[in-house]
């Protein structure tokens, strides 16, 4: 017949002892934070965690499975990576070494596009309100917010204006 064994239950102590052994790497974490030039409370409201957890998880590297993920997430990591037993030493990390640079000519290249896309799609605008009303009409509106944001994206690829820290 069959034999039923009985084998003691696992202990539930609350986490699984793999999540109680990986720590955040806290010098880490500041350093990735600092580098994106982003506070401790938007990196936070980011993450979807309390600011608190935050300045916990960069003072001794503790934190929940949940809340590594989350910001492993908001800064675009996998969870190992952001863990104190990582291969790679802060410095090295690709992330932090090296920031996104276009090519020379993406930029230029990008605003041509803009440029371009305004140019056709408010000309068509104008041209359809011109032949259906005998008027510019309400096309004149896009047309104007369009062509600041064109504009603005000009000087900025010229440099007159300071490139935004936020969403690099």
């Amino acid at each position: 017949m069959y034999r039923i064994s009985t084998l003691p239950a696992p202990a539930i102590t609350g986490a699984h002892p793999v999540d109680q052994q990986m720590k955040v790497d806290s010098e880490k974490l500041r350093l990735l934070r600092e580098t994106r030039g982003w506070s401790q409370e938007h990196l936070a409201a980011v993450a979807g965690i309390s600011a608190r957890t935050l300045q916990r998880m960069e003072a001794d590297g503790s934190a929940s499975a949940d809340s590594r993920m989350a910001v492993a997430a908001a800064l675009g990591l996998d969870v190992a990576e952001l863990c104190a037993g990582a291969a790679s030493a802060p410095a090295a990390h690709p992330r932090i070494a090296a920031p996104v640079v276009r090519l020379p000519g993406a930029k230029r290249r990008a605003w041509r596009i803009h440029l371009t896309l305004y140019v056709l799609i408010c000309g068509a605008l104008l041209l359809g309100n011109l032949l259906a009303n005998g008027a510019p009409g309400w096309a004149v509106w896009p047309a104007l917010g369009w062509g600041l944001g064109v504009t603005l994206h000009g000087l900025r690829l010229r440099r007159a204006l300071p490139t935004p820290l936020v969403g690099r």
